[in-house]
């Protein structure tokens, strides 16, 4: 926890220094650019350097590592043939990339530098090409901290890797290239069969009536939440998400209440945040899909794999939200932008107050899931 606290402090505090330093010019894309850099270097120093035994499934993917050393490529390319004939094994994709990646690398420190580098040159990217203002991105990466943390930085190299190709897709919906989109969709399901559901937001994202959707989305939100087992068993059969069966003691209270707390709030300054940015549409659609999904949580906690490739446009989203309260005042704007910071700090000491940090140079006990 002390280290996330450190990092956020750290994110706030260079983003004024570099409001001192720009003046006038601090929300240029240049200066914009070496901030998200600057950040993207710290988070990935912040991975790449974890313990393995930070995190749920870090150890589990170390030990996955070293038994590929021992599999020829021969061994891989049946593995292959066998999840494209008779349906066996699966993500297939993530041994391949492993594998090549060994050819290179045979330390499993270095090789958790190489997904941070593949997952925050994503978010960088994706932050820098859709934001507008320096205090976006330090908003972005204060709420990055908060809520998506303790996932894509610590733990699921899988899907991590599989959310970094639907990141860089984005770029290609908003160009309209279905087949590179595709393309790079289909590979990235290879690694992370989730990553399919990504799919259909090439055809809903850029759709004009987002207040109808969003409105819609919010209205029918208790209706999902009452038929989540009808909408899980369609994507079950639609998707392959066999794993997402009913799991006892399921629920994502927090993270549902926030995310509801957040769209009741952007559904009322929906008007005026269209108007201060035209290419929040997108944004806003792939929020509704977050929405849409959030009741399936409440199945499986595994969902929530599902719902984060659409929930972490929060992050381009909700400054853009803020944004709008300048057309009230500037006052406003920057008071809602402290209590949404204060919030946020808030939220990240809660989901971390159990969580250890410690680097791999350090002695750090596995969890109980290793026990």
């Amino acid at each position: 926890m002390i280290v996330n606290l450190i990092i956020i402090c750290f994110i706030l505090i260079s983003g004024l220094m570099f409001y001192e330093d720009a003046g006038v010019y601090a929300n240029s894309r240049y200066f914009r650019k070496r901030y998200i850099i600057l950040i993207c270097l710290i988070l990935i120093l912040q991975s790449g350097l974890r313990n393995v035994a930070v995190g749920n499934d870090t150890y589990g993917y170390y030990e996955s590592f070293e038994l590929l050393k021992s599999t020829s490529w021969e061994e891989i390319w049946s593995a292959i043939k066998d999840y494209y004939s008779p349906g066996l094994g699966k993500d297939v994709g993530y041994l391949v990339f492993e594998k090549t990646v060994q050819v290179f690398i045979k330390s499993y420190q270095i090789y958790l530098f190489v997904i941070a580098i593949l997952f925050f040159s994503a978010l960088g990217h994706f932050i820098y090409k859709n934001t507008k203002k320096l205090a976006d991105a330090i908003f972005a990466f204060v709420l990055y901290l908060s809520l998506f943390y303790a996932f894509f930085s610590i733990t699921g190299i899988r899907q991590t890797i599989a959310t970094s190709a639907t990141l860089f897709g984005f770029e290609l919906i908003k160009q309209r290239k279905l087949i590179p989109f595709l393309l790079l969709i289909l590979i990235a399901s290879t690694i992370h069969k989730s990553s399919l559901i990504f799919i259909p937001f090439y055809f809903i994202a850029n759709l004009k009536n987002t207040k109808i959707i969003f409105g819609s989305t919010l209205f029918f939100f208790p209706f999902v939440f009452v038929f989540k087992n009808a909408v899980n068993n369609f994507l079950k059969e639609a998707g392959g998400y066999d794993q997402y069966d009913f799991f006892e003691g399921a629920g994502t209270y927090t993270f549902t209440f926030v995310l509801l707390i957040v769209a009741i709030v952007a559904f009322w300054r929906i008007k005026p945040s269209l108007m201060h940015n035209r290419n929040a549409k997108p944004f806003y659609n792939a929020f509704a899909l977050a929405i849409f999904l959030t009741p399936l949580t409440f199945i499986n906690p595994s969902s929530m794999r599902v719902v984060q490739y659409f929930s972490i446009f929060l992050l381009l989203l909700l400054p853009i939200v803020i944004q709008s309260f300048q057309s009230i005042s500037l006052k406003m704007r920057r008071t809602v932008f402290g209590v949404a910071i204060f919030l946020l700090l808030a939220l990240s000491i809660k989901g971390n107050w159990n969580s250890e940090y410690k680097f791999f140079w350090q002695q750090m006990e596995l969890g109980d899931n290793y026990k």
